[in-house]
Order: C-alpha cells, then sequence, then structure tokens
C-alpha cells in the first residue's frame, strides 16, 4: 500500500493546494509539497488537533476505515457516508468542494485524509477508499462507532404540506425587484423591512421573519445578492441561476444553507435564550450531523419524536462533538433557568433537532410536514428533492418549463412552473396583479410599459419577448396597445439640462468663437444661454477658467 507521501503525490495541484491550506502547509515549490505535508501530517499533535476538528461524521467515517485495516468497499463506505463526487479539473477548481463538502466522505478525501483507488478487498474487487500505512498507524484510536439508528415508520398523515421550490421562487421574486431598483443597505444592514413588506402579498412560502433572513442570507451568501458602495444589487451569478432548472436552483440554496457557519439556528429556537459568553456551538457539523441521521431513517414517513428518541440514544452528541453539556450558557425561553447538563437534552439538542425539521428543511424543500387534520404536524418524510441532495437515490423527472399566457385583457399568465428568467424579465415592462390558483397573472399597463421604455426597453423587444416566451402570436389587441403606447412615448421628452447663461449675448458669442470652447457647449436657448451637455461639464468648466471666464455653480457641485 502507498505511504501517504506517495499517495498525496497523485493528486492535482489544485487539490494538493488545497489539502496544504487546511493544515497550514505553505505552498512553495509544488514538487516538494507533497513530502512536506506528509511530514506535517504525521505529526502527531497536528494529526490529533485536525482530527478534533472534523466532526463527528467525519470522524466515525475515518474510525470505520481505520476498523477495516485501513481500506473498505467503496459503495458500501459511501452508502454511509456519502460518496467523493467526480468532479473534472474545471468544476474542481471553480466549485472548491473542499471548502463546502457534500458528505463526510469529501471532508476526508479534500483534507488529504481518504484517498480513492482500485483494488482487490477479499473477494471484492473494485472501488475503494483507503488511509495510508503511516497515515493510518499515526492515527489515535476512536471509540467503537455508535450504534445505527432504528425509527420506526409512521403511517401516513391525514394532512400534509409541501413548501416545494417556494423558497427559490421567493428569491427570484427579490431579484427581479432588485434588478428594478437597488435598495440602500449600509454595512452591518441587510434587506429594509420595507422593501420585503411590500413583497408580502407575493410570497410564495410564510412571511415568517426567520423565513425572510434565511432567504436573504442565502441570497449573499451564494452571490445572488452583492454589495456594492452601500446598495443592495443583484449578482453576476443571478442570471445564470434564474435560468437553471429548478431543482438545481434549489440545489445552490441548500448547499449554501448546509455549509453556512453564520447562520446558527440554535440561537433562533424560540424556547431557548442563548448569551453570548465566549461558547460557541458549529452549526454546520449539526446539519451534517442530522442529514446523516436523516440518511438513515426509512422511506415514507417518520415521526419527529422517534427520530429525535433515535438520535437521543444512538448519536447523543450530533451537535456537540466534544460532549460537554455544561459549556453552553442557554436560558430556558420559558422559565429562565439555565439548562445545562445531558438532563436537558431534550430541552436543547431536541429543540434544535425539532426546529431544524420544521423550520430550515422544510423551507428548503428537503422535508414535508405532516399531521393530524388541524393540528401542528408531528412527522415529516424525505421529499424526492431532499432524497436526491442526500445521494438516496430516486431522482426528480425534469420538469416541462410551462410558457406564458398572453391574454386579449393584456393580462399575462406566468405559471408556476414557468422559466424563472421569464418571468424576471416580466416584471420590468408588466405590473403583478395577483394569482389566478398557482400562476401569477401580470398586466400590461402604460405605466409599467413607460417605465420599462425608459430603462432602454423598445417595444419590439417586447413583442418579441412575449411572443417568444408564450410560443404563440400576440392578440391582435395587445400589439395595437403597446404600439400606440410607444407611438405617445415618442411625441414628448424630458431631459435633465445644465444651463450656461452669461451677462450679455456678446459674451456668449466670444464663447461659442473659441473653437475648444464651442464644440463642447450644446443647442442655444437664448442670446444669452446655451446648453451644456453633462458629460461635457468638466472640459466646458476647464477651459472656462483657462479663458478666464470663472462661472459662479448654482445647484451644480465642480465635478
Amino acid at each position: 500500500m502507498q505511504t501517504l507521501q506517495e499517495a498525496l503525490a497523485g493528486h492535482s495541484e489544485v487539490i494538493l493546494l488545497a489539502i496544504a491550506g487546511q493544515w497550514g502547509v505553505e505552498a512553495g515549490d509544488v514538487a516538494t509539497l507533497p513530502g512536506r505535508l506528509a511530514e506535517a501530517m504525521l505529526d502527531p499533535q497536528r494529526l490529533q488537533a485536525f482530527l478534533e476538528g472534523l466532526g463527528p461524521e467525519a470522524q466515525a467515517a475515518l474510525a470505520q476505515v481505520a476498523a477495516a485495516g485501513g481500506s473498505v468497499r467503496g459503495h458500501h463506505f459511501a452508502h454511509l457516508y456519502g460518496e467523493v463526487r467526480r468532479l473534472g479539473p474545471r468544476a474542481i477548481a471553480r466549485e472548491a468542494p473542499w471548502l463546502h463538502p457534500a458528505s463526510a466522505a469529501e471532508r476526508l478525501y479534500y483534507a488529504g485524509l481518504l484517498f480513492r483507488r482500485y483494488g482487490r478487498l477479499g473477494t471484492y474487487h473494485g472501488e475503494l477508499y483507503s488511509v495510508p500505512q503511516d497515515l493510518l498507524a499515526a492515527l489515535p484510536l476512536y471509540p467503537p462507532s455508535a450504534p445505527a439508528l432504528s425509527v420506526p415508520a409512521a403511517p401516513d398523515p391525514a394532512s400534509a404540506t409541501d413548501e416545494g421550490d417556494a423558497m427559490a421562487l421567493d428569491l427570484e421574486l427579490v431579484l427581479a425587484r432588485l434588478r428594478l431598483e437597488p435598495v440602500v443597505a449600509p454595512p452591518g444592514t441587510g434587506i429594509p423591512a420595507g422593501f420585503l413588506a411590500a413583497l408580502g402579498p407575493r410570497w410564495r412560502g410564510p412571511a415568517d421573519p426567520e423565513r425572510l433572513a434565511l432567504l436573504e442570507r442565502l441570497a449573499l451568501r451564494s452571490h445572488l445578492v452583492v454589495r456594492r458602495q452601500g446598495l443592495l444589487q443583484v449578482g453576476a451569478k443571478a442570471r445564470a441561476w434564474l435560468q437553471w432548472p429548478v431543482h438545481r436552483r434549489q440545489a445552490l440554496l441548500f448547499e449554501a444553507w448546509q455549509g453556512d457557519p453564520q447562520w446558527n439556528e440554535l440561537w433562533r429556537v424560540p424556547s431557548l435564550r442563548c448569551e453570548e459568553t465566549g461558547w460557541r456551538n458549529d452549526p454546520v457539523a449539526a446539519r451534517r450531523a442530522l442529514l446523516g441521521a436523516l440518511r438513515q431513517c426509512p422511506q415514507g414517513w417518520v415521526r419527529i419524536a422517534d427520530l429525535v428518541a433515535a438520535i437521543k440514544a444512538a448519536q447523543p452528541d450530533w451537535a456537540r462533538p466534544d460532549g460537554d453539556y455544561d459549556r453552553w450558557y442557554i436560558r430556558s425561553a420559558i422559565t429562565g433557568h439555565y439548562l445545562q447538563g445531558f438532563a436537558h437534552w431534550d430541552d436543547v439538542e431536541g429543540a434544535l433537532l425539532r426546529h431544524l425539521i420544521l423550520r430550515s428543511l422544510y423551507w428548503l424543500g428537503i422535508v414535508a410536514l405532516g399531521g393530524p387534520e388541524g393540528s401542528e404536524p408531528d412527522r415529516f418524510r424525505l421529499t424526492p428533492f431532499g432524497r436526491t441532495r442526500l445521494g438516496l437515490g430516486g431522482g426528480q423527472a425534469a420538469s416541462e418549463r410551462a410558457p406564458l399566457r398572453v391574454r386579449d385583457d393584456l393580462s399575462v399568465v406566468v405559471p408556476r412552473s414557468a422559466s424563472a428568467y421569464d418571468r424576471a424579465r416580466l416584471e420590468r415592462f408588466a405590473l403583478w396583479q395577483g394569482r389566478e390558483g398557482d400562476s401569477d397573472v401580470f398586466r400590461l399597463e402604460p405605466e409599467s410599459v413607460w417605465r420599462a421604455y425608459n430603462a432602454g426597453v423598445e417595444v419590439r423587444q417586447i413583442e418579441g419577448f412575449l411572443r417568444r416566451a408564450s410560443g404563440r402570436p400576440l392578440p391582435e389587441r395587445v400589439t395595437r396597445a403597446l404600439r400606440a403606447w410607444q407611438g405617445r412615448f415618442r411625441r414628448v421628452a424630458l431631459h435633465r439640462a445644465i444651463l450656461l447663461q452669461t451677462a450679455d449675448a456678446e459674451t456668449l458669442r466670444l464663447l461659442r468663437a473659441d473653437e475648444e470652447l464651442g464644440q463642447r457647449l450644446g443647442a442655444a436657448v437664448s442670446d444669452r444661454a446655451v446648453l451644456v451637455p453633462e458629460d461635457q461639464l468638466p472640459a466646458v468648466l476647464a477651459r472656462l477658467k483657462t479663458l478666464g471666464w470663472w462661472p459662479r455653480l448654482e445647484g451644480l457641485s465642480e465635478p
């Protein structure tokens, strides 16, 4: 079997540099990096510190390989701890999977602790996951793996609800409105409450403050919304995202949430009051542990209480890898008493589990919720999207994008499954009116088309877009209305103007006679006044000073 240095030498330069960054090893000469990296990784103290930061699922995965003697069957290991995605060099450089590993296996692989190879193991011949022998010998002993989860299946509920793609649709709405009007957001602030409140009637999901805060966080973390010069604006990545299939748009949001250390559900559980005394929990590790538990649940419906009980029995330290139940300073929101010690596991870990399922995972479309008719949900099941994201197969069928319907009354019906990109473009020149069933209804109005016209959108472009997005000719009344409005738009124009005035006509004549200055002046307003194009103001002002004419600036600042 290979040594650690030999195994590392088989990695590409991009992966080697990523591993070196995690272990704090200077890149230097890439040719010597495998040797220097292996030396650092085999240092006992350094190795111990790194392993402690892996999180319980990755530690358990590494312990599984170590207990098997250093190699395990690839398909069996992937079933337990997820796959290492097969990404090409460009995809690896672009996605940087070591920053947001999709599984415990990927966490180990991109940390240089686990390697993939083909070989024989007993009677099995195929893909193996291995730990080099010198690294295996240096690994500290781990306690036996926790018992597997045992969660019973539950009967189907009387009523069920599924958020589906609501989070993605609501983020599309935010992007469409920000594209029309970026909002002022000084450092340390988010999307203004007034902006979000104005969209209230249009939300697909609940207008829960935590959900809207998560929506904003995902938009910023995914770089779909960016901060520039004190404004929140649509990011460059948004155009491509809007053109993706819905399941891919949802996947980006799920991945952003899964790996976000700043979004901390523990501090948002209503029954808990966390105190800022210097302690820290790891929300990313907790999410991975929960997702690992969900992979072990039976297909179909599961009672939330049964999952909580199973995790408490098999993986009680899922949210606290160090097992220290006295370090967190958390009070009960009801009694005000501190909830320290394992005796309060249900109050803290149990409440966090329920919160993650009933809120984050539900809002992201990973789980559907169910329960008795008219009562709070008491069970869940993984949605097809959720099963896909957790690597459980049963991939989603590609959904057809429904066309827009342009009606004779100047309304445009946008089905829920319509192209997100088309929906965002429609926002530029049509006004939202409400919903018919699950479809949004917009209306072409003179005001909305005029605003688009002044933003550079020609009526012929609107007509072309509507024909393409609907897949059919436009109703004659719609075409007539658009062209009639365009005719009125072109008959009158308002311009912002800078006026240069002189004390008498002779002075203006002298100024216009100057060859350099004269070519920069605009149309004459009178024999003592002339327009100055805005883009010519700096040059005109400089030339006036050169000629000895120092103008008084009224309502203008020096450019």
